[in-house]
């Protein structure tokens, strides 16, 4: 599995992200600027450069800012991404990590989050670090993202809302929100940005030390501003190399994939049961990784409904607004996941009635799982007039075949 891994040790803003994956594809350069060029965004000059950070060279963007610039909220940000007719990774991806911006920033403010005032965020170099990590990250065609944990400094900084805290109330709500491990440090100044803690809570699997990696390239990418120690992110590429249970055992031991997930949960006790159906389809048909309910007892011992539905980061706010619009419920939980799978596969198998799709999960050619479709099984069971479980016996003797 080729993976990139980000080394936050100094810390994480949208633009460091940034350049810390353009150092691994500089040819890129020039094809992000005309990317970025296709959003109604204007009165801006962008540029990269190389720097020297306390002996280390990295890769700088600057953003020049040449005309004054609206005040955004997230409908207008949402307009100028999808205008721009991006692919659905990167527009969904966007969307999604000013959805966890928006989240942090209502909660913050007291206010809703389709009415939050997008200040440092909703500036034009904010939507060019955004939407440029996800045009670079595509672009470098990993299968899998994680991330160091966040080292938070500490001080005041000064913001539109005012003198706020360091870290920002922002940050530390999006590093709540989505589970991600921090801690402080004595660097008096902004380590982590909203934008990075976002932009990572979107587009990480994991927040943990340096896996084993046999390593490909590292790129450097420089903050603007400057510590003791260089303020630089590097994003290490690599393939993910067996841990030492598969190296012991390399005929047994079974390589996991994973992926970042978000749960979504809800207790109604109030829905009328003939509803559910119908709110599990529009779920289902939005997106869901999945969908499920759980009888429970509440207070004052009221029987009621648990709705839970797995979704991934960027379909998790658009999924919440359905629970919302079509339930009861006047909130839901949501809490970060991680999906951990067996690798898999799909074959055809032979049967005397025709061919059958089925699920293969684990290595072969002894499988830890075998699923046949059912839809496939039950279609020949009537078309022919035969047991549904001769089907399946069938497809078990055939199956090695």
């Amino acid at each position: 599995m080729r993976i990139l891994y980000f080394d936050c040790a100094a810390g994480a803003a949208g633009d460091m992200l940034l350049t810390s994956m353009l150092d691994l594809d500089p040819l890129g350069e020039k094809d992000l600027g005309a990317q970025l060029k296709k959003m109604p965004l204007e009165g801006y000059r962008l540029s990269f450069q190389e720097v020297q950070k306390k002996g280390l060279q990295a890769l700088q963007m600057t953003v020049d800012i040449q005309a004054p610039q609206p005040l955004r909220h997230y409908p207008e940000i949402e307009a100028i991404i999808k205008s721009a007719s991006f692919s659905r990774f990167v527009e969904e991806h966007s969307l999604a990590v000013f959805q966890a911006l928006a989240r942090a920033e209502a909660r913050v403010h007291g206010v809703p989050e389709d009415r939050v005032h997008f200040h440092e965020v909703g500036a034009v170099d904010s939507i060019l670090d955004i939407v440029g990590c996800m045009l670079v990250l595509e672009r470098l065609d990993v299968e899998d993202v994680r991330a160091s944990a966040l080292p938070l400094g500490k001080g005041w900084a000064k913001t539109a809302h005012g003198v706020l805290p360091l870290p920002a109330p922002a940050t530390v709500e999006i590093i709540k929100n989505h589970g991600i491990p921090c801690y402080g440090t004595q660097v008096q100044g902004e380590t982590v940005t909203p934008s990075g803690a976002a932009i990572l809570a979107v587009i990480c699997s994991q927040f943990a030390p340096l896996p084993p990696l046999r390593l490909l390239s590292i790129g450097y990418g420089a903050g603007h501003m400057d510590f003791e120690y260089p303020n630089v992110l590097r994003a290490f590429q690599g393939v993910l190399c067996p841990g030492t249970a598969a190296a012991t055992e390399p005929e047994t031991a079974e390589v996991l994939l994973t992926e970042p997930a978000r749960l979504l949960e809800a207790n109604i006790d109030d829905l009328n049961p003939e509803w559910f159906e119908h709110i599990l389809d529009c779920l289902l048909e939005a997106g869901a990784l999945d969908v499920w309910l759980t009888p429970i007892q509440m207070k004052k011992n009221r029987p009621a409904i648990k709705l839970a539905v797995l979704a991934r980061p960027e379909d998790s706010h658009r999924l919440g607004q359905i629970m919302l619009r079509e339930t009861t419920t006047l909130g839901y939980r949501q809490s970060p996941a991680e999906k951990i799978m067996l690798p898999r596969e799909e074959r055809l198998v032979d049967t005397p009635w025709g061919k059958v799709r089925v699920k293969l999960a684990g290595k072969g050619p002894d499988f830890w799982n075998v699923k046949p479709e059912y839809r496939d099984c039950l279609e020949i069971a009537r078309k022919y007039k035969v047991p549904l479980k001769n089907v399946y016996q069938a497809i078990w003797q055939n199956l090695g075949d």
